[in-house]
């Protein structure tokens, strides 16, 4: 689902996610102030779009890219909170709204070395480490955000290890260096954060 009230309920989900962790339909709709029916219905066409992610229970752990529940890569805040995202622009971009000390992780799909980037006040500290982001021709044929976009836009040690496995995946795209795509990645998250982070 695509819209105004797609973009309202990621938002709200984003924030609630980011204050007190997994949300249930009815306190979005709450939220929201809107009937619990239209919620749960869009919730569920959301899901399915790949575009919100839900426990078990039926709540909502994933939105906008951010988790409570363990994913693709993992931020430890220094102020002990810690949350996954699910791709590595997300990480980036989501450290850079909250403007924040932290340690992103993951994992290169080239060698399956575990990487780490530090972060003071939300900025990454320069490294060798890229980011590869596909195409947005290859975003706008996806079904599934969560499963065909985010899964291929990950962390690398190097440029050489981003374009070998671009080319092994057939995937088209660029590796960019991490004070570049953290400059366009935290413009993305900004106003979704609005200082609940700092």
């Amino acid at each position: 689902m695509r819209g105004a009230l797609g973009d309202a309920i990621g938002r709200a989900a984003f924030r609630c996610l980011l204050r007190r962790g997994a949300v249930s339909v009815p306190e979005l709709a709450s939220d929201l102030g809107r009937p619990v029916e239209e919620i749960g219905a869009a919730v569920a066409e959301l899901e399915k779009g790949g575009r919100i992610r839900l426990d078990a229970e039926g709540r909502v752990m994933g939105a906008v890219g951010l988790s409570v529940e363990p994913d693709r890569h993992r931020i430890d805040l220094d102020d002990g909170r810690t949350f996954w995202t699910w791709c590595a622009w997300d990480l980036l971009g989501i450290f850079g709204a909250l403007h924040v000390d932290g340690v992103g992780r993951s994992t290169s799909p080239w060698s399956g070395a575990s990487l780490e980037v530090r972060f003071r006040h939300g900025r990454p500290e320069p490294g060798s480490l890229v980011v590869f982001r596909p195409d947005d021709a290859c975003r706008d044929r996806c079904r599934n955000l969560y499963l065909e976009w985010c899964s291929n836009i990950n962390l690398f040690e190097s440029h050489e290890a981003a374009e070998a496995w671009s080319e092994r995946e057939r995937m088209p795209g660029r590796a960019l260096g991490l004070e570049e795509a953290a400059d366009v990645a935290s413009g993305h998250w900004e106003p979704l954060v609005g200082g609940l982070g700092r």
